[in-house]
């Protein structure tokens, strides 16, 4: 009676809240529909981390609802979590096996990470409940693209659209079929209908967008990519396709007054935090970008966006080891997105990393076949590893898209080249030239097969066409310099870069060639001054010192020199150049303890003074110092000059010395090619490294290359010996 009593008394002061007891916390069931409802709100409002805490409080307070456990699932997976997500579609299936969209989603997840075996278990099992259900339906097609039978895909697709002629979306996925296919057409066709059935139907703007732009027509597909996002804006699907495939300056500027006008109607909205800070990356505008993409990540911790946006920003930034890092966490936390990929890229090769670089280009290629710059990327690497086979076939896919692509033509060009076939070569970088009749490279490339085939006259003519559109361009003076000296004509060598002085902004690197070709005909007296104005000019200069003091080595004038720099010094202790040369003649003595101490002056003055890091960093390397000392001078050598072929074969010969022989290949050949084949000491280093992993056939090639130079270097008398022990094994 008592208790009948109080229970009572607590109705009468409630007042009918047991009501919302009921309501809202008493029953599992309504405390679960309250979870999964805020949770789709705010997968709404892009907010995926708190979508996913209510997702979860939904499981909990419910744990045997497959529907919640099915959104749990697709959110994970939308944030990365993989592993996360299949357990959640696993129990979801578990729980309620006839429930449709939970198996197909388990099986779309397991073709996702290539378990096409379950997944076709799966189709089975959905076909047994409902064969003609759209996700039984668009689970055959998607495991027919897989096993590469895109016919039989389209088959099913539309038996999809027999039932359901309105469905934009599966249109759309038939004209990305053809588009594989490469029938245009048809893909043109089937996008136009979804357009038709579904005016609003964005992602068909951006495919034809995309398909516009993959066949050369970069006008129509800006066009498609403006109506899509001025139809929504707040489509979050829309992301990143501007920043990737347009460049129009002028509506980039329309684009951002669209979302800097939407941040100010909304505040917290992320979608325009995201697109202003893709737009500011593409215009330049890192600052901008940056601050941006760090109040996403402040909102939204690991957030694949924030993260790409980093990346790519670190990337631009210099700030190489972080881009690495940050676009290595995208790609693990969404392995379908190709961009990611395509950026890790990017950011691998800029550390050296080429095999790595390699294989994140190859994903990226993989996930979107029709996109074109991993293919330009890719072929750019397999040509500078060697690859010439791989290059040409990458560069082939791409011409076969955009026929007048213009770096393809380039690098099809060199891969033929580096094959031998030298008419093939030529009839690529003339196709290069009608595409742009200005472009350098392809002028330079047909030179270069001209000297080879000792056309001088003709060579010479191509390389004066070049300054003529490049008057700064300073290798092909240089290739105009050597031609003459290699027909004995000297004295128009030197009159060709002296008239050059009037012209150029940078005439440090004239008076070096001059110095040069002055020292070339013994006449050493003009060339050091000559290279001394060089320096004076620009102090980073490297190859004019070297050339100093292999002047002042092989006059046996050490001591001379010597005292001029030490008085320089007396009238002014923080001249860098007097310094360096100091270092350089310590070194021509072999006393490379003094020279280090120039060289670490130098470097207590200007860290980011290269040619003083370089030295340092091959001293310590070659003369008892500390390998992670001259590993960590060597790398900052780098940074502060990636182009100085001379950086490159110090830091490769470090390389090889610490065992990551693979990354010491990939340094030199880099060195060797950019001096062209002809700096003995550097094939040396190579062939020794091609020797470490095993490939005796180019280690032997390598080495006889350097020795028939017959030149000194350092190290000729054991790139001898090696040679005799390899040919000798052979024979």
């Amino acid at each position: 009676m008592k208790r009948l009593v109080i229970f009572g008394l607590l109705l009468a002061i409630l007042g009918g809240g047991i009501f919302a007891y009921y309501q809202y916390g008493g029953s599992p069931e309504i405390k679960r529909e309250k979870y999964l409802n805020n949770g789709r709100d705010y997968i709404k409002q892009s907010k995926l981390n708190e979508a996913i805490v209510e997702f979860r409080n939904a499981v909990k307070a419910d744990p045997r609802s497959a529907e919640a456990r099915l959104l749990l699932a697709q959110a994970l997976v939308k944030k990365g979590d993989l592993r996360g997500g299949y357990g959640e579609f696993v129990r979801a299936v578990d729980l309620k096996p006839d429930f449709i969209k939970a198996r197909y989603e388990l099986a779309m997840f397991q073709l996702l990470v290539k378990d096409l075996k379950n997944a076709k278990e799966h189709l089975a099992k959905l076909r047994e409940q409902d064969r003609n259900a759209f996700e039984t339906r668009y689970l055959a097609a998607q495991i027919a693209l897989v096993e590469n039978a895109p016919k039989k895909a389209i088959d099913e697709l539309n038996e999809i659209l027999a039932k359901d002629p309105k469905n934009a979306k599966i249109r759309i996925d038939i004209g990305r079929i053809h588009f594989s296919l490469k029938d245009f057409n048809a893909a043109e066709t089937a996008f136009r209908k979804a357009l038709e059935v579904e005016p609003t139907a964005t992602m068909a703007r951006v495919a034809l967008a995309q398909l516009y732009v993959a066949t050369g027509n970069q006008e129509k597909g800006e066009e498609e990519l403006i109506l899509a996002t001025k139809a929504e804006p707040e489509n979050e699907s829309l992301l990143h396709v501007l920043g990737l495939f347009y460049r129009a300056t002028s509506r980039l500027d329309e684009l951002e007054k669209l979302y800097l006008d939407l941040l100010k109607k909304k505040p917290d909205s992320i979608v325009a935090k995201k697109r202003l800070a893709e737009l500011y990356i593409a215009k330049g505008r890192l600052k901008e970008s940056r601050e941006l993409t760090n109040a996403i990540l402040k909102t939204q911790p690991g957030d694949i966006d924030g993260l790409f946006f980093s990346g790519r920003l670190n990337i631009a930034e210099n700030n190489r080891p972080k881009a690495v890092e940050d676009l290595t966490a995208v790609t693990r936390f969404a392995p379908r997105f190709g961009p990611g990929f395509y950026f890790l890229g990017m950011a691998l090769r800029s550390v050296n990393r080429v095999d790595e670089a390699k294989k994140s280009l190859i994903r990226a290629v993989e996930l979107n076949p029709n996109w074109l710059p991993p293919r330009r990327m890719l072929a750019q690497l397999h040509l500078a590893s060697g690859d010439a086979e791989l290059a040409l076939e990458q560069s082939e896919k791409i011409l076969g898209a955009q026929p007048n692509d213009e770096s393809a033509l380039l690098t099809s060009g060199t891969a033929h080249l580096k094959k031998g076939e030298v008419q093939k070569a030529l009839v690529r970088f003339r196709q290069a030239l009608v595409v742009n009749p200005k472009d350098v490279s392809a002028r330079m490339d047909i030179a270069a097969i001209y000297v080879v085939q000792k056309k001088y006259p003709e060579a010479i003519g191509e390389y004066e066409k070049v300054l003529t559109f490049a008057p700064d361009f300073i290798d092909a003076l240089n290739s105009i310099v050597k031609l003459y000296v290699a027909q004995g004509k000297r004295a128009d060598a030197f009159k060709r870069a002296q008239t050059y002085l009037a012209q150029t902004k940078n005439p440090a690197l004239v008076y070096q060639i001059l110095g040069q070709v002055k020292l070339g005909g013994y006449e050493y007296g003009e060339g050091i001054e000559f290279l001394k104005k060089a320096i004076e000019l620009d102090p980073n200069l490297l190859q004019a010192y070297l050339f100093m003091g292999a002047v002042y080595a092989t006059q046996g004038k050490f001591e001379v020199a010597i005292a001029e720099y030490e008085k320089v010094l007396a009238k002014n202790p923080k001249t860098i150049p007097a310094m360096m040369m100091l270092g350089i003649l310590y070194d021509q003595k072999k006393q490379h303890q003094k020279a280090n101490e120039y060289y670490q002056k130098i470097l207590d003055i200007n860290k980011n003074f290269y040619p003083a890091a370089n030295n340092l960093a091959w001293n310590h390397a070659q003369h008892g110092g500390n390998l992670d000392i001259a590993l960590g001078l060597a790398q900052k050598a780098r940074e502060s000059n990636p182009n100085d072929p001379n950086v490159a074969d110090t830091l490769g010969w470090i390389q090889l010395k610490k065992g990551a022989h693979l990354t010491a290949i990939g340094l030199l050949k880099e060195s060797n090619e950019k001096f062209k084949g002809n700096n003995p000491g550097v094939l040396y280093h190579l062939g020794m490294a091609y020797l470490q992993t095993g490939d005796k056939p180019q280690a032997t090639e390598t080495l006889k290359k350097a020795l028939a130079s017959g030149m000194a270097f350092n190290g000729r008398e054991e790139a001898k010996k090696t040679l005799d022990e390899l040919t000798s094994k052979r024979s």
